[in-house]
């Protein structure tokens, strides 16, 4: 559009003046809606003869504006329209509901009068509601009748109370300027030898540091897992362990300790949503992992869980955590324990636990006794099985539940030191652990074994075959890290429950840190759960003994007793012995000493030592 070549003062005075005369004008015009629509059709150039003389442009600017406001005042005006529809709908509404809730309370009322005055007219004998209170009352009685036919008491589970909270503070962890000091200091080890791999990022853990190292292309793991002494010398560090890579991340993590280390309560365990809303069967307090995650260990899917670590590294906390999640989750109807404590000073605290089915044991003896009746227990389990053709525990429960039957407790058995039964009685031991692994998932039955000289004469090959599941802290050795783990590792933990887990189901080990709980809370919870319990020891090992079986076996020598006899009142087992009290040939003899190691009497042969005698005198007259 063009635009004037040139305009003096005077022009532009005019100029002013007429724009400022038709604006006026314009804004008179919208105020008299009786006449707008032919003021409308008023040219301004014609409404004042001064505008005549003004440019084109800013008379066709103006008729736009005017254009533009007629379009907003319609507008407007269909939008008012809109709004009074929708006020008028909502108010109707309204209207109508309150309507609604009048009539409603009106009728609610004149219910509630009319049941009052029926309920006032029929006699208290004859009335509906007091025959349902005596159908609602059925069941408790029936219910307090099975408990007080059964002698049991209610269980009182543990509360949370009876731990100690953790004691959290502010305290760093790694302070920012350590963590990437450490960061360049890895970084700088990598490149002087010529490593293609970049510090990626760093997690920090409770106990330790992750840094997530991201090889280059073509650059073997192998090549960072052999810096690792270089590496802790140059970040000044005593224990660091690589794992190489990071299952299931494109990383190999290169774990530091940390300088201040974060305590971790059971308690705090019990409280996460990880314990409280998991789906376990047998959910067992592990830890919490470098994330930060809490971890919960499914003992029926292990089903069993061997624990190895040397003397201060944590273990004998770790299976008291065991201990108490056990009693937290299940009542002495739901699970039984049989604790198996050769050191004699471990399991002193839960001698009193209402589930033991027996006292707690500490002679090697007894306890290769106990583990056979522990098989004895498990055969005889398959066979109440069978006869209600389930294939499993949760079968038998289900059906149990169903059919109104007692149900089948779930068992575990814990031994705290395994090397001195391998040291005493290895062949029995092993053999009843091995048997127990095998078969015993199906019926309920889990172990938890525990050592801290994992040495192949302990942990030996059929121990590691039946227990997948397993537990390293600190060792001393490459050695003892593969005895346990099958790979190394456990030899750069730091102790105090620093741990290794093998879950159950992953090819992976996961770096946890056990929680930390003190035997002042241990007490606590031990008399809260075993007060007004009864003693629920049914462990018979008379079973075990000659004196609960006086029928012999078919085709067994019709001395056998009589050697017997020789041998618990003499506690001498040889087959010269025997050749020489009874008169009888080798062959027979030898033959009655191994009748008498196969029923358990007396032990096996271990070189030049003489055979251990299990039975007495006292024994065959009971």
């Amino acid at each position: 559009m063009p635009r004037p070549s040139s305009l003096n003062t005077k022009s532009i005075r005019r100029v002013k003046d007429g724009v400022r005369r038709f604006l006026e004008n314009m804004a008179g015009e919208r105020d008299d809606e009786q006449d707008h629509d032919q003021e409308t059709q008023v040219i301004p150039s014609q409404a004042d003869p001064d505008t005549k003389n003004l440019p084109d442009d800013l008379v066709r600017a103006a008729q736009l504006e005017t254009s533009i406001l007629e379009a907003e005042q319609r507008q407007i005006a269909k939008w008012r329209t809109e709004l009074d529809a929708i006020l008028k709908d909502r108010e109707e509404r309204q209207t109508y509901f309150s309507d609604l809730a009048a009539e409603r309370e009106t009728r609610f009322a004149l219910m509630l009068e009319s049941a009052h005055a029926q309920l006032a007219g029929r006699p208290p004998i004859e009335t509906p509601v007091e025959e349902e209170a005596e159908t609602e009352a059925e069941p408790p009685r029936r219910e307090a009748e099975i408990l007080s036919s059964s002698t049991s008491i209610p269980y009182a589970a543990p509360t949370i109370e009876l731990l100690e909270a953790s004691q959290l503070d502010s305290t760093t962890l790694v302070s920012p300027d350590a963590l990437e000091t450490q960061e360049r200091a890895l970084q700088g080890t990598l490149d002087n030898f010529a490593v293609d791999a970049l510090v990626y990022d760093a997690v920090v853990g409770p106990r330790v540091t992750q840094f997530r190292v991201r090889p280059g292309i073509g650059v073997r793991v192998e090549k960072i897992s052999a810096l690792q002494k270089n590496i802790s010398l140059n970040l000044a560090q005593t224990n660091v362990r690589i794992q190489a890579p990071i299952p299931g991340e494109p990383f190999v993590g290169v774990e530091v300790s940390n300088g201040n280390t974060l305590p971790i309560r059971l308690r705090s365990v019990f409280e996460s949503k990880a314990w409280q809303h998991g789906s376990e069967s047998i959910p067992l307090a592990i830890g919490m992992d470098i994330q930060g995650k809490i971890i919960v260990a499914d003992l029926a899917k292990a089903p069993h869980l061997l624990i190895a670590g040397a003397t201060g590294s944590g273990k004998s906390v770790c299976m008291s955590n065991l201990i108490v999640s056990l009693l937290y989750k299940f009542s002495p109807q739901e699970l039984e324990l049989v604790l198996i404590d050769p050191k004699r000073v471990e399991f002193g605290l839960f001698k009193d636990v209402p589930h033991l089915i027996h006292p707690v044991v500490g002679d090697p003896k007894t306890a290769v006794l106990l583990l056979k009746w522990v098989v004895k227990e498990m055969e005889d389990r398959y066979e109440t099985l069978a006869e209600k053709q389930v294939r499993n525990i949760a079968g038998y429960n289900a059906k149990a539940e169903a059919q109104g039957f007692e149900k089948m407790p779930f068992m575990v058995v814990i031994i705290d030191e395994l090397a001195d039964l391998m040291m005493t009685s290895k062949g029995e031991a092993e053999a009843s652990l091995a048997r127990i692994a095998q078969l015993s998932r199906a019926v309920g039955i889990h172990t938890i074994i525990a050592t801290q000289r994992p040495s192949v004469n302990v942990i030996t090959g059929v121990i590691k075959a039946n227990y997948p599941t397993r537990i390293a802290f600190q060792v001393s050795s490459i050695v003892d890290s593969r005895t346990i783990l099958d790979c190394k590792g456990a030899e750069s933990l730091l102790g105090q429950g620093d741990m290794l887990f093998n879950p159950p189901g992953f090819a992976r080990l996961v770096r946890i840190q056990s929680p930390m709980v003190q035997d002042e809370e241990l007490t606590r919870v031990v008399t809260h759960v075993s007060a007004e319990q009864p003693d629920r020891n049914r462990v018979d090992l008379a079973t075990i003994t000659p004196a609960a079986d006086g029928t012999l076996a078919e085709g067994a020598d019709d001395l056998y007793l009589e050697a017997l006899a020789i041998v618990a009142e003499t506690q001498k087992a040889s087959t010269s012995y025997l050749q020489r009290r009874l008169r009888i040939g080798y062959n027979r003899a030898a033959t009655l000493i191994e009748e008498m190691e196969d029923r358990f009497h007396i032990g096996p042969q271990n070189g030049s030592t003489p055979r251990e005698v299990f039975v007495t005198s006292e024994d065959l007259g009971r």
